[in-house]
Order: C-alpha cells, then sequence, then structure tokens
C-alpha cells in the first residue's frame, strides 16, 4: 500500500512539474511517465486521462490547504489578532511544501483553463467556506468590541493570499535582485511571515481619527 501510494506521488509531482514546464495543453502523459521512472499504463492505473490527473492534483492540493486551515480552529481563537498570524504560517509553509502550485495555477487560470475554477470552487464550498465564515464572524465580534477597526474579512483573506503568494510567483525575480538575502530560504521566509504579520495587525489596529482631524485642521 505504501508502495502504491509512493508512485502515485511521484506521478503527480511529475506532473506538475510537467504542467508548469508546458502548460496543460502542452503536457504529455509519456513524459510525465518517463520522469516518474514510470510508464503510461501505471499512469492510467491511479488516474483515467489527463483531466483526471490535473483534477486530481488541485482537489487534493486544496483539500490539504483548507484542511489545515481548519484544524486551526481547534484552538479556541477569540480575536483576528490571533488566528491572522496562524493563517499567514500555514499558508506559507503550504506553498513552500508544493512549489509548482502557484506557477501551475497561474499559468492555467491565464490561459482560460476551466478545470481550475471549477475545481477549486468545489473544494472551497466542500471544506473552504466554513472557514471563512468563521473568520468573518470573528471579525463582526472584534469590530463590536472596538479592537480592530471595520475592515472587510474578505479582503483581509485576499491581503494575506497576495502578500503570501507574491515571493513564489516572482522568486526568479526576487532571488536575481537580492542574492544574499534569498540564500537560505526557510530563513527568508521566517522573516516574510513576520513581515507580513506585522503589516496585517497594524492594518487592523484602531485608528485614532479625532486626533488626526484636528491636527490636519490646524
Amino acid at each position: 500500500m505504501a508502495e502504491q501510494e509512493s508512485t502515485r506521488e511521484k506521478i503527480k509531482a511529475s506532473a506538475q512539474e510537467v504542467f508548469v514546464e508546458r502548460g496543460y495543453d502542452g503536457a504529455r502523459m509519456h513524459e510525465i511517465a518517463e520522469r516518474a521512472g514510470a510508464n503510461k499504463a501505471m499512469i492510467y492505473y491511479y488516474f483515467r486521462s489527463k483531466d483526471d490527473l490535473f483534477e486530481s492534483i488541485i482537489r487534493e492540493t486544496f483539500r490539504e490547504m483548507f484542511t489545515s486551515i481548519g484544524n486551526l480552529w481547534t484552538v479556541p481563537f477569540t480575536e483576528p489578532i490571533e488566528i491572522i498570524p496562524a493563517i499567514v504560517r500555514v499558508h506559507l509553509q503550504f506553498l513552500y511544501d508544493h512549489p509548482h502550485i502557484p506557477q501551475m495555477l497561474g499559468r492555467e487560470m491565464h490561459s482560460g483553463n476551466p478545470i481550475v475554477a471549477r475545481v477549486i470552487h468545489q473544494v472551497f464550498e466542500e471544506i473552504g467556506r466554513e472557514n471563512l465564515s468563521r473568520f468573518g464572524q470573528l471579525f463582526s465580534n472584534a469590530v463590536k468590541l472596538g479592537k480592530i477597526r471595520s475592515v472587510d474579512p474578505v479582503q483581509t483573506i485576499w491581503n494575506i493570499l497576495g502578500l503570501n503568494l507574491f515571493y513564489f510567483f516572482t522568486k526568479p525575480v526576487i532571488k536575481t535582485m537580492w542574492k544574499t538575502q534569498c540564500a537560505d530560504e526557510k530563513k527568508l521566509l521566517q522573516i516574510r511571515e513576520q513581515a507580513i504579520v506585522d503589516l496585517l495587525l497594524y492594518g487592523l489596529l484602531p485608528r485614532q481619527e479625532s486626533k488626526k482631524s484636528s491636527t490636519a485642521q490646524k
């Protein structure tokens, strides 16, 4: 059983590399098989078609991500400033563990491949939407108590996604411009994580609008 799972994962990993390099339309099953050290028959043993292989990669990867974020709620968080650092950390770790996913999905979404949006939407509705509802309720309660400004929780999630994904989408450019800082990627991501958390939490803090207004009038 473990050997079968290992072969299946090797096929998925090789497929991701090929999908990134060739795109979905240009990917060929024989090349995926060669990289995985398998044969085409073995691929079809685990996956019915290229569509099935591509969909399985997206579905299983996003189930893993949404499940990891959902597991955070086993801790009784009471404020957004507690859950946000945890979400940033889990998402960054997810991207680090799946380095081909951002490029693969970005390429296919821009090419208009309908599989990506359809499968992600299905997984989100299945296990992801509940996480967003919990997040929104936490924000609503914190706003009522005056602990954070009245900000849109969905926009905050988008900010987390954008700030986290930036490094992984632009890694070649960043490594060219800041080669020394990128020598140790794990350390770099720890620094990046803290910078993102600091920026997000500062944006949530209540602002003394009245003092700003009075200063501006002077």
